[in-house]
């Protein structure tokens, strides 16, 4: 079944608005009703999750780059392109707390906390922060690194962080064999291309960290986590991998060489790829069959992709397209219901 609903009318004029109003980034309230979205005109859009329509517009002045829901719906955390990270009541949206040097960040609802990476200009650190407050609960000064990955411990505990690449004599070029097939051509890429990145383990409770060398290099993750005790990293390419904190990689058959975006849903069932307005399923245990929806193109529109993406508690996924449209697929990925934004 596939679902077409308008917001609002005007979609054809919306159309041509793609580039003030891509959609930057979404999150879904804990209860499952509303979902708030951030686009590229720099507004906060207030989005009822049943009837998909806007309920409320708030225009923030810096252009805000994640939205993160608290577990207890009482907070929501915007992180903007001036690495603020501001905590909100979400009833009335009032400022409760803001930190500063906030270039990635992961939440833990369970242990109330948030890890806030920060790459100053003169020593990157790791934080963990109160949910609640913003109070600093420990700092690991890393020294000076550059990287957009960073996933969390189960526990709070720990972290694990993957740098950019830079050149190494460690690998050296070879001639690729003839008989690889497209995964294995890539992983051998990986290890002979002369390049290499750090795999940063973090423990909060010492304070301290360690650092191992990895063959695999990636830049612009669409989603990075924890999955088990290793990071997976979702990339729009043939290269998303899982990495150990000794610097192992193995990279992930996603079936596809390209896609417009990545993520696993949050059973960690289920890799969720995109091209265009098609939204593959893939069992990650490869035991059953794929599944594929397809959502309504816009009549006579520029090409359409996927920017954002968020799941609610119940399962239902969102995805938040460049043209500043809104896909809702039901929990049991039977329907696609699309609408415009604005």
């Amino acid at each position: 079944m596939i679902c077409f609903k308008p917001a609002l009318a005007g979609l054809l004029l919306f159309a041509g608005m793609t580039h003030a109003q891509g959609i930057e980034s979404m999150s879904v309230s804990p209860d499952g009703q509303t979902v708030l979205i951030s686009a590229a005109n720099r507004v906060v859009y207030t989005v009822g999750a049943d009837t998909l329509e806007v309920s409320s517009r708030r225009y923030i002045p810096e252009m805000v780059r994640q939205i993160i829901h608290s577990d207890d719906g009482a907070l929501v955390y915007l992180r903007d392109e001036e690495e603020q990270l501001i905590a909100y009541n979400s009833a009335d949206m009032a400022q409760v707390w803001r930190i500063e040097g906030a270039d990635e960040v992961v939440y833990d609802g369970v242990n109330g906390v948030l890890a806030v990476l920060d790459e100053h200009w003169k020593d990157d650190s790791i934080r963990l922060v109160a949910a609640d407050t913003g109070n600093q609960m420990t700092r690991v000064a890393l020294g000076k690194i550059k990287s957009d990955m960073l996933a969390l411990g189960p526990d709070a505990k720990s972290a694990l962080i993957l740098t950019q690449s830079s050149k190494s004599d460690v690998e050296t070029s070879q001639e690729q064999p003839a008989d690889l097939n497209k995964l294995q051509k890539a992983e051998f890429k990986q290890k002979t291309d002369g390049y290499v990145s750090t795999v940063i383990t973090v423990d909060f409770d010492l304070g301290e960290f360690t650092t191992s060398e990895s063959h695999y290099r990636v830049s612009y993750p669409h989603q990075v986590r924890m999955m088990g005790d290793k990071m997976m990293v979702l990339r729009s390419n043939i290269d998303s991998a899982l990495v150990g904190a000794d610097g192992s990689a193995k990279l992930i058959d996603l079936g596809e060489d390209y896609f417009n975006a990545a993520m696993v849903d949050n059973a960690g069932k289920t890799f969720v790829l995109t091209n265009g307005v098609d939204l593959r399923f893939v069992p990650v245990d490869g035991g059953s069959a794929e599944g594929l929806l397809t959502a309504q193109r816009l009549p006579g529109g520029p090409a359409e992709w996927v920017t954002a993406t968020a799941e609610g508690k119940d399962g239902t996924l969102y995805f938040g397209t460049n043209a500043s449209r809104l896909f809702k697929v039901s929990a049991d990925r039977g329907s696609v219901q699309a609408v415009a934004v604005y």
